[in-house]
């Protein structure tokens, strides 16, 4: 199997919740999470959950040179596979510690793209790591976001100003992307 595949759904069998989806996120995932977004105004960015790397090189082909991007993946083999493949960003481990892990340093993000599965998670992780992500923010800043469902609108409501979601039906399953603007 291609593109980490075997990996993500190895770590699936063994963490479902954690993983969140049998196979990897699809190319017109990636594209629709990175497409449309105006990159000169990124020259910080995160990724949390960025499992094999499908939509990291997204992002990676779309940023400009001095965009910095820091990558949060919690499984070890995962995150050592994703230093391999793009030395040229910062790795870490817990999606709750964003701003602990950039130096105490809130409102410092321009984008956080995540493939986090938030509906798997209890009310209170999912709570702390969309504040946490709000707080990383700048004014102005946005969240791009894949679900499976719209159970996350609301929740992001609460907190976005601005909540746009759109349909991606070639991805297995089928996902919706959030743009929220802080």
């Amino acid at each position: 199997m291609e593109g980490g595949t075997s990996l993500f759904l190895q770590k699936f069998i063994q963490s479902p919740l954690q993983i969140g989806s049998l196979f990897p996120s699809s190319a017109a995932l990636a594209e629709k999470m990175t497409s449309n977004l105006n990159w000169e105004n990124i020259n910080q960015a995160a990724e949390l959950g960025a499992g094999t790397g499908v939509i990291t090189r997204s992002i990676v082909k779309n940023m400009l040179p001095n965009t910095r991007l820091h990558i949060f993946e919690k499984d070890s083999e995962m995150r050592k596979g994703l230093q391999v493949k793009f030395p040229e960003a910062f790795f870490y481990e817990d999606a709750c510690e964003i701003i602990k892990s950039l130096g105490n340093s809130e409102g410092t993000l321009d984008a956080v793209f995540s493939g986090l599965p938030f509906t798997n998670f209890n009310k209170t992780l999912r709570t702390k790591i969309v504040d946490e992500v709000y707080r990383s923010l700048r004014p102005g800043g946005i969240l791009v976001a894949f679900q499976y469902s719209t159970q996350m609108k609301k929740s992001f409501q609460a907190v976005f100003k601005e909540v746009d979601i759109s349909f991606v039906p070639k991805n297995f399953p089928p996902a919706f992307v959030y743009i929220c603007e802080k």
